[in-house]
């Protein structure tokens, strides 16, 4: 009897080695990350209002109340991701207006920025341009209210122009919504594993926007840079 109890004593005293092993969790933002993903990938796939919380947690692989750690309802959810991919959009577009040059160089720069960023980012881009309206208004007045990204790109066509290098007979801002319409119908028509390259399509478009934008001057400083032709 003493020998049981003895085994028994030892047993409990010693933890087995699943009790060592701590269970392995996911970091906050790393499961973060997870959920967006998810989302994004979902809402692509069903559209917004087709798809539930039940949806995104099943795709990462947890319970469904664990997304309330984060969010409190789907739509925060949308915003979330929304404000995910507004923020690094604009975080590229001042990175690339902000490079040495005049501005037709921190216009290429910008252009193959963007198209990088949709190419790399495609089913984000068009759950943002797709879903963004659906919105409640303060949510989406939140992430277009400062309108920062055109602003900045305008501010580079009304510089051109100020440097004799873009034809001032064009309306910047009119100009500016034309060329970010372009870039933004990306998604719609390119797929990488049946189209020409990326390095292509980003060539192309860096060269056909600038030269039907650029003054006789400006097309003088495209000639020895002309990526089609390189």
């Amino acid at each position: 009897m003493n020998m049981v109890q003895d085994k028994r004593q030892k047993m409990q005293a010693e933890p087995t080695k699943d009790a060592e092993r701590p269970k392995q969790r996911k970091p906050r933002d790393a499961r973060w990350k997870q959920i967006l993903d998810a989302a994004a990938a979902i809402f692509h796939e069903k559209g917004y209002s087709a798809t539930t919380l039940q949806d995104i947690a099943d795709r990462v692989g947890i319970l469904k109340g664990s997304i309330y750690y984060y969010i409190k309802t789907k739509p925060d959810l949308l915003e979330s991701l929304l404000v995910q991919v507004h923020e690094e959009g604009l975080t590229m577009v001042l990175e690339s207006a902000a490079v040495p040059g005049h501005a037709l160089d921190r216009l290429a720069s910008v252009i193959r920025a963007y198209v990088t960023y949709i190419v790399n980012n495609r089913v984000k881009s068009a759950v943002y341009i797709h879903e963004v309206q659906r919105l409640p208004p303060a949510h989406r007045n939140r992430i277009l209210r400062d309108h920062q990204l055109r602003t900045a790109v305008q501010a580079l066509v009304e510089r051109g122009q100020e440097e004799g290098l873009i034809r001032r007979t064009i309306d910047p801002r009119l100009t500016t919504q034309i060329l970010l319409s372009g870039l933004n119908s990306i998604y719609q028509w390119y797929r990488p594993e049946k189209d020409r390259p990326k390095e292509v399509l980003i060539d192309h478009m860096v060269d056909v926007t600038l030269r039907g934008i650029a003054s006789p001057q400006g097309l003088k400083s495209l000639a020895d840079t002309d990526p089609i032709e390189r």
